[in-house]
């Protein structure tokens, strides 16, 4: 990963149904726990694979070997990378996870926040634009008809949760009580964790297809990168166990 970059990715957890088992392994003890506590089989599945694909994008963008650090969560669950640094400047992290597909973000430049959510969500969201829009979002999104107004109204909401959890307050702060343009700049204080002075963040959304809707909260100055993260199906010979493992292609 390059010092100035934001590095996003994104994952279709199906296919990488065939790691499931293998997965648990690279989650360490607190991982283990949060996913073992999922009531049903494949949610537990979904987010073991999520925890131990998020905790290989990093070692993959940072050179570093998949045990050889850890992933700490604050209050919230958000992750963060403590004790990690590039050209000496603290490495933030984010992920979301939602219907079978995750995104992972990662930064040097300052604290990140990403969101994703399947496409079909958008259909379940007018019934609560007034607890998620600002009044003059509102008024904008009445000029929309639908299906092009639930579809803004979700993109809407994945922008106001990525800068939520750039901000590190979750649902403390209520969406309906700032606007959350596409591309606007946002000075982030009342953390739950250090945030240096005067840190700012871009709201942009990401090309991620039409099966879902994503957006990033970056530092303004940052060049946002997405990938689409596929697994790699022929491992280099001697680098795989059992005749499979789980690489990032």
């Amino acid at each position: 990963m390059a010092p100035g970059a934001c590095a996003t990715a994104i994952v279709d957890l199906r296919q990488w149904h065939p790691w499931r088992e293998e997965s648990w392994s690279l989650l360490d003890a607190s991982e283990r726990q949060r996913a073992g506590q999922r009531r049903f089989a494949d949610d537990r599945e979904a987010l073991a694979l999520t925890y131990a694909l998020h905790r290989l994008f990093v070692a993959r963008s940072l050179g570093l070997a998949p045990d050889a650090f850890a992933i700490g969560r604050d209050s919230e669950g958000a992750p963060h990378l403590p004790g990690i640094a590039l050209h000496g400047r603290t490495v933030h992290t984010s992920l979301s996870h939602a219907d079978g597909v995750a995104a992972f973000a990662l930064c040097a430049l300052g604290p990140v926040g990403i969101d994703i959510e399947a496409a079909f969500r958008a259909a379940e969201l007018p019934g609560i634009a007034s607890s998620v829009c600002h009044p003059s979002e509102l008024e904008s999104l009445a000029n929309f008809a639908e299906p092009a107004r639930s579809r803004a109204l979700l993109a809407l909401w994945v922008r106001k949760e990525a800068l939520l959890k750039a901000e590190g307050v979750g649902l403390a702060r209520e969406m309906c009580s700032f606007r959350a343009a596409a591309g606007a700049e946002f000075f982030l204080a009342g953390s739950t964790r250090e945030i240096p002075a005067a840190c700012s963040v871009r709201l942009a959304m990401l090309d991620v297809g039409e099966r879902w809707t994503a957006a990033v909260a970056a530092p303004r100055e940052a060049a946002v990168e997405c990938l689409h993260l596929h697994p790699l199906m022929d491992p280099p010979a001697g680098r795989s166990a059992g005749g499979r493992s789980l690489y990032l292609s």
